[in-house]
């Protein structure tokens, strides 16, 4: 009898084995969105966007795809996982990270999700729907802070998105929030580029390059540094056009930590875009820092050559200006710039032809963009009506030297 019962709870044991083995092979069979929390689903697709500002192009390109497929699973998900707080904030994540809106709006039908969260699966596709009232109606009130940071982030980022145009310094303070609440993600890269912009929108160099410093330090491998690299340079160029000393000295500052290579490039823009524009002082500002950084004997070094010799010839050093113009090598200039220095020289003899346009001073001083009625003080009428002749004519050089550096 004793045997007999061993042998059935042998049986016994062996099929509840059998059984357990044969549930968890088929655990592992079931699609993923059977196993898988909303929260969780959402979790790897954000985990995938984070790689891509490590510079994983691969992720980019699956991104879409991916997208499509953590629709499709949220979708199927049942009604009630909407009730847990944790899944109805995924819904919001996933439509302000590029989602499919048709998700939340499933959700929102379905009116199960607590309050906080369903104020913010609302906004968030007022956001994305393009209803900016709506969306600021609901979205701007909230304290992205004492969010979950998962979601903070995100909400910080369309609050300053919202109200850039109205209160651009605000929405800096809501992208620094941003960064804070989601650091090392897509949410802090995105922001800090933002932040950027923003800071060259508004004129602050200082903010400028402090952000662009970290930016350049943190996400430099970015599949979106392109991006900034494009922004960057023009903003650089822009603030490059000034005549204050303590702005050169903080944008010499910034550019000191970029390659040589790539400072070269900015410097040659900022000169060539301040002859254009007569800024004059610019110009011979980034000249002089070219040159120190070519090499010898390279198209680079002769351009900027020429671009402090027309920055001297523009200013009270016409003699000075010729000489170094005369010596540039018109061989190894491109041929924008050949043509430009045929012009500065044509432009040299008019000023020449002045009744007093030679100066005997020690040390050249730039000339302001002024108006037609001012002119620096010492030079005379004729020559100052030739050399803004002739930054009219630079600046209709556009044409000659294109918009950007060859």
């Amino acid at each position: 009898m004793m045997r007999v019962v061993k042998l059935m709870l042998g049986l016994v044991l062996i099929y509840a084995y059998a059984g357990r083995a044969l549930a968890e092979e088929e655990a592992k069979a079931q699609p993923e969105s059977k196993s898988k929390q909303p929260f969780e689903i959402v979790r790897s697709m954000q985990a995938i966007q984070d790689q891509i500002v490590l510079g994983n192009a691969d992720a980019q390109g699956k991104l879409p795809k991916l997208i499509g497929q953590i629709a499709q699973r949220l979708l199927a998900a049942d009604s009630s996982v909407w009730r847990e707080a944790k899944n109805a904030r995924a819904a919001a994540i996933y439509t302000l990270s590029g989602g499919q809106p048709r998700v939340v709006r499933k959700v929102l039908e379905f009116g199960v999700s607590p309050e906080q969260e369903t104020l913010l699966m609302e906004g968030a596709l007022a956001y994305v729907e393009g209803r900016e009232a709506k969306a600021k109606q609901i979205l701007l009130p909230i304290d992205a802070k004492a969010l979950a940071p998962a979601v903070g982030g995100h909400i910080a980022m369309v609050q300053s998105a919202l109200i850039a145009k109205m209160d651009p310094g605000k929405a800096m303070e809501l992208l620094d929030q941003a960064r804070i609440l989601a650091p090392g993600t897509l949410v802090e890269e995105a922001a800090l580029r933002r932040e950027v912009f923003l800071a060259d929108e508004t004129g602050n160099l200082e903010k400028f390059a402090s952000l662009s410093s970290q930016y350049v330090r943190r996400f430099s491998r970015s599949v979106y540094a392109d991006n900034f690299r494009r922004g960057f340079s023009d903003a650089v160029v822009r603030f490059g056009l000034t005549n204050e000393a303590s702005q050169f000295a903080k944008l010499e500052s910034l550019l000191n930590e970029f390659a040589d290579k790539d400072q070269l490039g900015l410097y040659l823009k900022i000169a060539q875009s301040g002859l254009i524009k007569g800024k004059i002082a610019s110009a011979r500002f980034a000249a002089e820092r070219a040159i120190r950084l070519s090499k010898d004997g390279g198209a680079e070094r002769e351009r900027s050559r020429l671009y402090e010799a027309a920055a001297l010839i523009l200013t009270r050093s016409l003699d000075a200006g010729l000489v170094e113009l005369d010596s540039v090598e018109s061989a190894r200039l491109p041929k924008r710039d050949a043509e430009l220095k045929a012009a500065v020289g044509a432009i040299a003899k008019e000023i020449r032809k002045a009744p007093d346009a030679s100066l005997s001073l020690n040390e050249p001083e730039p000339l302001k963009e002024t108006a037609p009625a001012r002119r620096e003080p010492g030079v005379s009428a004729a020559a100052s009506a030739l050399i803004e002749s002739a930054q009219g004519a630079l600046r209709q050089a556009d044409e000659i030297l294109g918009r950007s550096a060859p």
